[in-house]
Parts: C-alpha cells; structure tokens; sequence
C-alpha cells in the first residue's frame, strides 16, 4: 500500500496535493503577516507549476488513452472510484493552470491587504479543483469538480444578490 502510495505521490498525485497543503499553511499564519502569507502562496503555486516534469517529458502523444492512470477505491459500495488520469488535452490544460495562478496570485499581490488569506487559500483551492477536473476520469466526480471550482468564487462575494449570479454568469460563458 505505502509503495503504491509513494509511487503515485512522485507520478502525478503530487501535482494535486501541492496547491492542497499550500492552502492549508495560511490558515495557521496570523492576519498580521501578510507578506507571509503571500510568499507562501506565491511559492506553492511556483512548485505546482514546477513540479517535477514527469507527465511532461513521458507523456506519449502517439496514443488517445488516459496515461499516468491512479485508482483509488473511495466508496466501493456504490462504485465510485478515485479515478485519475491524463490525456492530451487534459495535460495542456493541468499546465496552462498551473501557470496561471502564479500569475493571479501576482497580480492581486498589492490589493490583498484585509483579506490576503482569503484570498491565497481560495486561489490555491481553486487551482487543486481545477488540476483534479482535468485529472478526474470517473464520471461521478468530473461532473461534481467542475461545479465545487465555483465555490471559491462564491467566497469573494460582498452582497449576496451578486453572490447568486455569478455562478449563472460563469455557466453561460462557459457554454
């Protein structure tokens, strides 16, 4: 079991798991240090971005199967599986991800002064939900993942009326 579970953490579980424990850090840092908690945003989603390329290099585009396919059986009694893997398209998408939220998170670098940690933790969370829609092979969880990326959003929101329609705005740009 640990020997499955190390050989998926250093493939491509690694990938999911970075933005995971850098959301989690800030959580535990007070509101007062707010430059720290924007390196460590910062520098979480730079290794998500830089981690190690082994679906990059690997990656055979000859074939349409999933490669660097991970199971992992989360509710057997209703056949609902843990079920990674990457194609072509889902690889541009996991790298075009991991290389824009550096960006965002640079760019709000100088607004976030009140709710800094708010937003590190939701862009670091938003970034794990998208590499896991793009990741996601069971059919279950790719049509739930792609509904929970709105959450974070939702955070944000000032007034509720606001709150309510940006999840319809984000839909119909999105079909």
């Amino acid at each position: 079991m640990l020997e499955h579970f190390c050989e998926c953490y250093f493939d491509v579980s690694g990938l999911i798991l970075c933005p995971v424990l850098g959301s989690i850090t800030p959580l535990f840092i007070p509101n007062s240090r707010i430059r720290s908690i924007r390196l460590i945003g910062l520098c979480a989603s730079l290794i998500t971005f830089l981690y190690p390329p082994v679906p990059r290099i690997q990656f055979d585009p000859s074939t349409a199967k999933s490669q660097f396919v991970e199971s992992l059986r989360w509710l057997p009694y209703e056949n609902i599986n843990f079920y990674l893997g990457i194609d072509g398209i889902s690889l541009f998408f996991v790298i075009l991800t991991t290389f824009l939220i550096p960006i965002c998170i640079s760019v709000g670098w100088s607004g976030m002064r009140s709710y800094g940690k708010e937003y590190i933790t939701a862009s670091l969370i938003r970034e794990f939900l998208m590499i896991a829609v793009f990741r996601m092979l069971d059919p279950l969880l790719f049509y739930v993942l792609p509904e929970s990326v709105l959450i974070p959003m939702l955070c944000g929101a000032e007034h509720l009326l606001f709150a309510g329609i940006k999840p319809f705005l984000c839909r119909g740009l999105v079909q």
